[in-house]
């Protein structure tokens, strides 16, 4: 029996990940180095500490990874307080109808809590979440599942009375670790066949999860 949804947000109720890649390209060129959309797709579920692991894989040992993390992070807050935060298709009739089943909600990302709770109050979707987690805030982030478990424990719901909605490889293998029901839905890049054939289903919007609940 389904009890618990958990979203995740960046580039799954937000379209924020094209947001990121524009402040990721703008903030690397501006500190000398080539960026590339394979590199950004690269951090996708990520956690803040292993996306600027990345920085010295791709850019060498002297690269300042914190600040250019850093750097990206308030591009990207400067482009969303300019021109909004652009929300996925199907977002809010799902989130209506999660409402009438009167089941519990979360979400789980790898961006800070405060940036979690600005655009959930930019959007006015606040009332529809129960709880917010930033994978900093637990040990290991995703592809691990502990963000998705320490939620589950949060809850006192099983894993199995969860499903967990996610666009990434990345966040698709966490919630597969932890043995929680997934629906993929795609973002800027589809997940590998093998994932896809472990998912619930893979979705084109938001709103085709709704005959799932």
């Amino acid at each position: 029996m389904l009890k618990l949804i958990i979203f995740d947000m960046d580039g799954l109720m937000f379209a924020t990940e094209q947001v990121n890649y524009r402040a990721f390209t703008e903030i690397v060129k501006e500190e000398g180095y080539n960026p590339t959309f394979e590199q950004y797709i690269g951090f996708l579920g990520m956690n803040a500490k292993d996306i600027q692991k990345k920085y010295y894989v791709y850019y060498g040992e002297d690269v300042d990874a914190e600040s250019i993390y850093k750097k990206v992070g308030n591009r990207s807050k400067q482009i969303i307080r300019e021109e909004g935060v652009p929300e996925k298709e199907g977002l809010r009739e799902l989130l209506q109808v999660v409402r009438e089943k009167g089941l519990q909600t979360a979400v789980a990302s790898g961006s800070d809590t405060d940036v979690i709770k600005e655009y959930l109050d930019r959007t006015g979707l606040n009332e529809y979440f129960d709880m917010v987690l930033s994978s900093k805030n637990v040990k290991r982030g995703k592809p691990f599942p502990d963000v998705f478990l320490e939620i589950c424990k949060a809850f006192d719901v099983k894993p199995e009375e969860t499903l967990v909605l996610e666009d990434s490889a990345n966040g698709v293998q966490a919630a597969l670790a932890g043995n929680l029901p997934v629906i993929n839905i795609p973002d800027l890049l589809p997940i590998p066949k093998e994932q896809q054939e472990k998912c619930v289903a893979v979705v084109e919007n938001l709103k085709e999860v709704i005959p799932y609940i």
